[in-house]
């Protein structure tokens, strides 16, 4: 049972730490050898090799319950930045138009980046679950390595196509988003030494290697 594992909660609390970090701080762009890119995409990898260890030591539907809750609390979380966005502020308050412009922009970021996150995660997890199978649990180095390319693939076309969509002139918003591909993706294989001692120490830990075998693989069920 789920109440039993050690280490999930942590797990858990991290990913949904990543993600409301993401939210007021990925607007913003930073030029990368000329490129525009979302200065989240430095940290933003966390979010996948979270769920990289999740999938691979507890299966498909504890990494897909975990992503639900991960968008309720950044739900949550773009409607409290709304509410704040609305109160009047103090007279001696000076920094009120700084902080509506960083904070404003969190519910329109939430609706774009709820739909790539959801979307690259499955694609991640899915692709990930589905080759431990066909490999028989071997090759966890090539499972880690696809299985991001795609979901960050994913996720970063959709984030970059609408929530950048008219900022940038298409040749650019186009080489934004490979370029936050392969930068993400890099930032994982960067740390994917660590990433494997991480899954074995937790499988070891917890004493599960879970193969989804018969799970079912629809995103909707929570």
């Amino acid at each position: 049972m789920i109440q039993n594992y050690k280490l999930l909660f942590p797990f858990v609390i991290w990913n949904i730490f990543f993600v409301l970090v993401c939210l007021p701080t990925a607007g913003k762009m930073v030029d990368f050898f000329g490129t525009p890119i979302s200065v989240a995409i430095f940290y933003f990898p966390f979010i996948y090799i979270i769920s990289d260890v999740m999938t691979e030591v507890y299966g498909y539907a504890v990494a897909r319950r975990t992503l639900w809750y991960t968008i309720f609390a950044q739900i949550l979380a773009a409607i409290v930045f709304t509410i704040v966005v609305n109160v009047s502020p103090a007279e001696s308050f000076t920094a009120n138009d700084a902080f509506t412009t960083v904070l404003g922009a969190a519910p329109q970021i939430t609706i774009f980046s709820t739909i790539a996150i959801f979307c690259g995660d499955v694609t991640n997890n899915y692709i990930l679950a589905k080759m431990k199978l066909w490999t028989k649990g071997t090759l966890t180095s090539l499972r880690l390595v696809v299985s991001t390319i795609a979901g960050e693939g994913v996720n970063t076309a959709i984030f970059f196509t609408f929530g950048l969509w008219g900022f940038l002139p298409l040749d650019v918003l186009i080489q934004s988003i490979i370029l936050g591909t392969l930068l993400k993706t890099a930032v994982e294989i960067v740390l994917l030494p660590a990433t494997l001692r991480v899954i074995k120490y937790v499988k070891k830990v917890e004493n599960i290697d879970h193969f989804d075998t018969d799970t079912n693989f629809n995103p909707f069920k929570f």
